[in-house]
């Protein structure tokens, strides 16, 4: 695992939650577990703040964001 990028990507995996409409839950408890014990805690409020609404899904989009 990379240790140097595991914050940045667990904050995006997290955002793709968000997409997938995982609830906030779910979605903080896998970033905590990848994150392991250096949990960053403006990770978590920029998850939870992310605007999904902002993103423009396609009207068809890929099987992996079902």
């Amino acid at each position: 695992m990379c240790n140097l990028g595991r914050h940045r990507t667990g904050t995006v995996v997290g955002c793709l939650r968000k997409l997938q409409r995982w609830n906030l839950t779910s979605i903080l408890e896998e970033y905590r577990r990848y994150a392991g014990t250096k949990v960053r805690i403006q990770n978590e409020q920029f998850i939870e703040l992310f605007d999904t609404d902002l993103v423009r899904v396609p009207s068809h989009p890929p099987t992996w964001l079902l």
